[in-house]
Order: C-alpha cells, then sequence, then structure tokens
C-alpha cells in the first residue's frame, strides 16, 4: 500500500509521499480556515459565529501541526533569505510541471 501512496503523490516531483501530502494538508487546511473565516464575520447569529470561530480555529490548528512538520523534516526553512526561498519555489515548480 505504501508503494502505491508513493507512486501517486510522490513520482511526479520526486519527493516523498509525506512532503506532498504534508503540503496537500497545508493548502486545504489553509483555504478551510479562510472560508471558515469568511463565514464567521458573516454570520449574524452568535451561536453560529461561535461554530464557525471553532472550525476555524481547528483548521488553523490543523494548518500549525503540517507546518511544524515540514518545518522538522526540513521541506520549508522559514529563515532562509527571501530570494532563496522564493528560488526554491520557482524550482519545485518547474518540477512538478516538468520545465527545465
Amino acid at each position: 500500500m505504501a508503494s502505491i501512496i508513493g507512486n501517486l503523490f510522490g513520482g511526479a516531483a520526486d519527493k516523498s509521499a509525506d512532503e506532498t501530502m504534508a503540503f496537500n494538508a497545508m493548502t486545504a487546511s489553509s483555504g478551510a480556515a479562510a472560508a471558515y473565516l469568511a463565514a464567521t464575520l458573516e454570520a449574524t447569529t452568535p451561536e453560529v459565529r461561535r461554530l464557525f470561530g471553532e472550525y476555524t480555529t481547528q483548521c488553523v490548528m490543523a494548518n500549525e501541526a503540517a507546518m511544524a512538520l515540514a518545518v522538522k523534516k526540513g521541506w520549508v526553512n522559514p529563515y532562509d533569505a527571501p530570494t532563496k526561498q522564493l528560488q526554491t519555489s520557482v524550482q519545485q515548480s518547474q518540477n512538478v510541471l516538468g520545465v527545465q
């Protein structure tokens, strides 16, 4: 089973399945947090606002956990120079798209 997941997620970009899944989790939790925050701000009922606010907090915590894993594993280097971070992102994008 692990080889199937590795082939599906890691083959296209020469990444481990764990790294690919962590980045996907960060993207998903970021989008969900933004959506719940918007819903929280638009809700008029206090109970609904509280419910959406709690969902927002859960999404932020999920994103924080995935980011902590990425930093711990060295997939993300938050203290690199901004130009280095941009260069790394461009290289990763080119790897995914197959552009040299």
